[in-house]
């Protein structure tokens, strides 16, 4: 799913590619291995994995060759390791195998068997993981899909836009990538050109995003609106409507009462940084 964030960031000698990543950094989505360890905590998922451990699961092989999986829960195969499964079912030969886990084996055995993508908490002995609470984006690029949105000008009727400066390498972007790739490379298409972030059409003067919120015009609201690393604490900085809005910290910083719409919050965002510039960004959530 993607959504259209807006950075707001100070004037400073930091090159503004450079400050729209450093601002976005800390809402990174990712576990061990791809984040700093003071930026994780544990997510207990222990309950959804007893819930698969205990249901009845028919894992039947396909002629083509894949695993259908069927059973109680309507999606459990992010916690099997269904590698594991064929495996097991290969050294018996059934083509499928109807099974509750619960019936056979204790929890400990299920997960060191069939667990998959989960880590078991060193004091407490709970399955779950090591995340981001603060994730919001797996990865992002400026204007994107969301392509001179914030002036009020998005050219969805041309496609999706090039990424100019983004959130790097990731898996789902290089197949966004391979694809855009593919058509930039058919015969008479012209050398995508390198941009100037400081006149990009996805940068804009947060005075001229305040005139715009208070005419009511659409541009003025991104579904999220990131506020400048250290002008608080970075829980309240990522503004949000959906689910629903949030956090409320972050309306009480700026004087407003916890009943509020996201147009007042977006306003009064702007009128405190009215002296910043601010970015938009495609991000993948």
């Amino acid at each position: 799913m993607f959504s259209v964030a807006y950075v707001i960031l100070p004037f400073s000698d930091t090159p503004p590619a450079d400050a729209v990543r450093v601002s976005l950094a800390r809402f990174q989505r990712g576990r061990r291995g791809d984040l700093p360890e003071s930026w994780l905590t544990f997510h207990d998922e222990t309950e959804e994995f007893r819930q698969v451990y205990e249901a009845h699961h028919i894992f039947t092989e396909q002629d083509k060759g894949g695993l259908r999986i069927e059973g109680d829960i309507i999606d459990s195969s992010w916690f099997i390791d269904v590698g594991n499964v064929r495996s097991e079912m290969r050294r018996s030969s059934p083509r499928q195998w109807r099974v509750r886990f619960a019936d056979t084996m204790d929890l400990d055995e299920f997960y060191e068997r069939f667990g998959r993508n989960l880590e078991r908490h060193p004091e407490t002995g709970a399955f779950g993981r090591w995340l981001n609470p603060l994730g919001r984006w797996d990865w992002w690029d400026l204007g994107g899909r969301f392509d001179g949105h914030i002036l009020g000008d998005s050219r969805a009727g041309e496609g999706r836009g090039i990424a100019r400066v983004s959130s790097g390498p990731g898996r789902g972007r290089t197949i966004l990538a391979n694809v855009e790739n593919t058509f930039a490379e058919a015969p008479g298409q012209e050398p995508v050109p390198s941009p100037d972030v400081r006149t990009d059409q996805n940068i804009e003067l947060v005075t001229t995003l305040l005139d715009d919120a208070r005419a009511g015009r659409e541009n003025a609201y991104p579904a999220s609106l990131v506020l400048p690393p250290e002008a608080v604490e970075d829980s309240l900085r990522w503004l949000h409507d959906w689910p629903k809005l949030g956090p409320e910290g972050a309306f009480t910083w700026l004087g407003l009462p916890s009943e509020v719409s996201w147009a007042a919050i977006v306003t009064a965002a702007y009128a405190r940084f009215e002296d910043h510039w601010a970015a938009g960004v495609a991000y993948h959530h």
